[in-house]
């Protein structure tokens, strides 16, 4: 069985690279982007397991590729988790759950404010190995 895939799609290409990194760590595979455009184009040919979405991004907003990728029939196993503290504009834009991404260089996932489908249990099990590592 291949390893869970979780695209990042954020314009802060070294908080993506860091996050990329503690998620390769933990055994996931990382694809990363930095536009919208790119987010959906990715999200249709590579259907990752989960997205990691800023709302912010040029071309697409991540509101948008969220919504298309929800609403596409072939991704509808697709988490989408958005970085953003709206958690309310998260979940009408149909996403699966929000994470509040802080200004931090080094990210770490929580607190997660509210997660209503854990992806198969990714960011949740991601959590526990960080949280016994700690």
């Amino acid at each position: 069985m291949s390893s869970p895939t979780i695209l990042i799609a954020d314009e802060d290409p070294v908080w993506a690279a860091s996050m990329g990194r503690l998620l390769e760590a933990e055994g996931y595979r990382v694809l990363s982007v930095r536009t919208g455009a790119d987010a959906f184009y990715q999200a249709c040919m590579r259907g990752p397991d989960l997205i990691l979405l800023n709302p912010q991004l040029s071309q697409l907003t991540g509101w948008e590729v969220c919504r298309r990728v929800k609403q596409s029939p072939g991704l509808g196993r697709v988490k989408v988790v958005m970085l953003s503290p709206d958690g309310q504009r998260a979940f009408r834009a149909g996403a699966d759950g929000y994470l509040i991404k802080g200004g931090q260089l080094e990210p770490s996932l929580p607190p997660v404010r509210a997660f209503r489908h854990p992806a198969t249990g990714i960011l949740l099990d991601f959590q526990h190995r960080r949280a016994l590592a700690a």
